[in-house]
């Protein structure tokens, strides 16, 4: 009968229920290659991981994505922080390779006196964000680096100064290159996207929920960097807050084709470039449906010479 079962081609298993001798006769109909089980639970399980590994082999294809990236400017900019004798790159270092990986980002400028400092908000609008540019101090908001929503001269006037006081106090040798002027975005949903050089699994691409939710909620998945766009939409769907993706309470379904993008450019720079250690895109805010995606921070970490 078992033989029959397998020529037709239609899964099926069993479950045996009882005492001593039942159990005897699974272990040898197992050694026999019958599909038995003492449980039901466990042979339902059974059928729902063929199942997945049906739909998956039907729905994703194998083939990887290779996403155009402009690896001359990449490379310029680890040669730059090379240079310096860094294992990161700045703020400003960061954005451009962001820009070079085909991913939006705000528009920055970095200024180097006061009067750089409103040059710049005026020439591209308000509101506006400062932050310190220092290789010496990375988390900008513990050291008071970090100045939100200003509206007009005065106030960026008043928070150049406030950073630099502030910077000063927090660490009076730290090597400052300036202070990063950006535009004010709209925020809105936030998630995260990363890719590293992992020692055990090699590249790897990462998705979460952002912002400051990502080291409380955990809610991340992982993939190796060799997938392809259906295996990038799947991590997408596997976090827990993907409902807020879709649209909650009357909200507009946000740009996901957008945020597969983001995954597979990654993906593509940690297969192609092994000098960068570690990427990550945090908050990568997400907009409605055609709207896109804006990378807020950038963070780049190098291997290694």
């Amino acid at each position: 009968a078992v033989d029959a079962h397998l020529k037709r081609g239609k899964p099926i298993v069993f479950s045996a229920l009882g005492g001593e001798v039942t159990e005897t006769c699974i272990q040898q109909l197992r050694r026999e290659g019958v599909p038995v089980y003492g449980e039901v639970y466990q042979a339902v399980s059974c059928l729902g991981a063929l199942f997945r590994h049906y739909r998956h082999v039907r729905e994703f294809s194998p083939v990887v994505e290779d996403m155009p990236i402009d690896m001359a400017r990449i490379e310029a900019q680890i040669a730059k922080a090379r240079a310096d004798g860094r294992n990161f790159m700045l703020p400003h270092e960061a954005r451009e390779l962001a820009e070079a990986l085909g991913i939006p980002v705000p528009k920055s400028k970095v200024a180097r006196s006061i009067e750089e400092a409103v040059a710049a908000a005026e020439q591209m609008g308000y509101p506006v964000v400062m932050k310190i540019v220092s290789r010496d101090i990375l988390h900008k908001s513990d050291a008071g680096g970090v100045a939100l929503d200003l509206e007009n001269k005065e106030e960026v006037l008043d928070a150049y100064q406030a950073i630099m006081a502030n910077v000063r106090r927090y660490k009076p040798d730290a090597r400052i290159d300036g202070v990063e002027v950006s535009e004010m975005v709209r925020r809105t949903t936030e998630t995260i996207v990363g890719a590293r050089q992992d020692p055990s699994f090699g590249p790897t691409v990462m998705f979460g929920l952002g912002g400051i939710y990502v080291e409380v909620m955990k809610d991340v998945t992982f993939r190796a960097a060799s997938l392809s766009r259906g295996e990038a939409q799947l991590m997408v769907k596997e976090i827990r807050s993907y409902p807020l993706l879709l649209g909650v309470r009357g909200e507009a379904r946000k740009d996901i084709d957008a945020v597969v993008d983001c995954i597979l450019r990654l993906a593509t720079l940690a297969r192609r470039c092994r000098a960068i250690s570690d990427i990550e895109l945090n908050p990568l805010v997400v907009y409605d449906h055609g709207q896109g995606v804006r990378a807020l921070d950038v963070r780049v970490l190098l291997a290694n010479p």
